[in-house]
């Protein structure tokens, strides 16, 4: 409890300067309205959402003194925080609590701004700021001893890609990812660990972690690989993970050398970090396939290599990410089980209730995103197992009891994803749960679980103004393969729409 108290505390004193700051910068350009950005909205943005893997609260509390003197970052906090107005507003899906505050703050006769002109016009500003810190040339933290211009710009990166995830991922998005290298081309060959100490790096840790979660989510919904060298292990380390020089978990994760903090706020961060790092590792693994090189799948299929690697092999592969995952989720603090269950009765649309579901709390809402994540993990790794090869003498009962197991472990694992997301999470959690409730919906074949997922999805969309409709879209178009006589009546009257 003095942990959350502590937090809740010092993300209450962040929001006020975050407000400070916008409500100024709103002045000084000119734009008629002496609270621009509300206290409510950077507040939710900033503190909740970039924050949420962040103890230390980085966005919150060091970005918004930076961008007092850095036209950059205060371009681009702007944007991120008038394209949530003007998608929680033209919605009308911001919470009555939000609006009450927001209300208090104008004045009866003050007319509403246009936020979506506001997020285009700063968001523009910042793609020339950004265009210009680009083209200062180079990226050797020798030409800036402090790292300050480079903190600037990876900041901005980051800030700018949660401006564009706010509606389906696209071009744009990615183009953000590929915009700035994450570490110099001369260090791209030192994979193994350092004998001496790794100099500081000029990107600060959340960051960094918050470029990397980026580089999955890509990487993720574009099966393809990451761009972050998994295998860099001098880079990973650079920034607190604690692994050996054949790139494996260690039991403990130290401080991190570009971010030191507090000992009580280290267990929760790291083992976050260190999921998203195995997330990776999965990906890399599953966009892999077969093929000799990880690229060889890139490639058109008339143009892949006629030679892979063997079944056995593969195995072998997908053994030691599962012992991994399993390594990891066996160090866990106790922070990371759940606080309470209960059993989810509510019925659904179609009036049937969803069976052997739960809802799940945690104490911290870092936690419970991570668990989700760590469940579709999970579903990922179960789902492609690769086969054993068929010289291999076994029964036919044997392998099908084999693919029933499996069966039943990825549903357990989606119905833990639903049941943290039943339990009413705080709007960042709820941010972070739409790829774990898209893979959790993708292995449920029963209608009321079905139809479950899809009022979370939409609920995120309609409630917070976070573009989903890509993953309900993608959903029914899977599920309706084998029934289009109950999901295409919902879609052609625009119940999923």
């Amino acid at each position: 409890m003095m942990f959350l108290w502590m937090k809740t505390s010092t993300t209450q004193k962040q929001v006020s300067l975050g407000f400070n700051f916008l409500d100024i910068s709103g002045k000084v350009q000119g734009n008629g309205t002496a609270n621009l950005f509300s206290e409510d909205s950077y507040g939710l943005i900033c503190a909740n959402r970039m924050d949420l893997f962040d103890t230390s609260a980085h966005f919150s509390c060091k970005i918004p003194i930076r961008a007092t003197t850095r036209p950059l970052l205060k371009s681009a906090i702007c944007a991120l925080a008038a394209k949530h107005l003007s998608r929680t507003q033209s919605d009308n899906c911001e919470k009555q609590s939000t609006r009450s505050a927001r209300a208090s703050l104008s004045s009866p006769t003050s007319r509403t701004p246009d936020w979506q002109y506001h997020a285009v016009r700063y968001y523009h500003q910042a793609i020339r700021c950004l265009k210009h810190a680009i083209a200062l040339g180079g990226y050797d933290d020798t030409r800036d001893m402090d790292g300050g211009r480079h903190t600037d710009t990876f900041a901005a990166v980051a800030i700018l890609c949660m401006y564009e995830l706010m509606n389906a991922p696209g071009n744009a998005w990615k183009a953000h990812l590929t915009a700035l290298p994450l570490y110099s081309a001369s260090d791209s060959n030192l994979t193994g660990c350092s004998p001496v100490p790794i100099p500081q790096s000029p990107i600060k840790g959340p960051i960094f972690w918050s470029l990397a979660r980026q580089d999955f989510l890509c990487a993720f919904i574009s099966e393809t690989q990451t761009r972050l060298n998994l295998d860099h292990v001098r880079l990973w380390q650079n920034f607190g993970l604690a692994t050996d020089e054949n790139s494996l978990l260690l039991p403990f994760s130290p401080f991190c050398t570009a971010d030191i903090r507090a000992s009580t706020d280290v267990d929760e961060d790291s083992k976050s970090n260190e999921l998203l790092w195995l997330l990776g590792k999965v990906v890399n693994f599953i966009t892999s396939g077969d093929g000799i090189k990880p690229e060889d799948y890139s490639r058109p299929a008339g143009q892949r290599m006629s030679l892979g690697v063997t079944q056995e092999l593969l195995l072998q592969r997908w053994e030691k990410l599962e012992i991994e995952l399993q390594r990891w989720y066996e160090s866990l603090p106790p922070t990371f089980a759940p606080s309470a269950r209960t059993k989810y009765t509510t019925s659904t649309e179609g009036g049937e209730n969803v069976k052997d579901m739960e809802m799940i709390w945690y104490d911290i809402p870092m936690c419970a995103a991570t668990m989700q994540s760590y469940h579709m993990a999970c579903i990922l790794l179960l789902v492609n197992r690769p086969q054993e090869s068929t010289a291999i003498r076994s029964t036919v009962s044997a392998r099908l009891r084999s693919y029933r197991l499996i069966q039943r472990e990825v549903l357990r694992h989606g119905k833990e994803i639903c049941g943290i997301s039943l339990s009413d999470p705080p709007d960042a959690v709820r941010i972070h749960s739409v790829q774990p409730l898209f893979v959790a919906g993708q292995s449920f074949h029963e209608r009321p679980e079905q139809e479950l997922v899809l009022k979370l999805l939409s609920d995120i969309e309609t409630e917070l103004g976070w573009a989903t409709n890509y993953q309900v879209r993608k959903l029914t178009d899977e599920w309706k393969v084998n029934e289009d006589d109950y999901w295409e009546p919902l879609m052609r009257n625009g119940v999923l729409c």
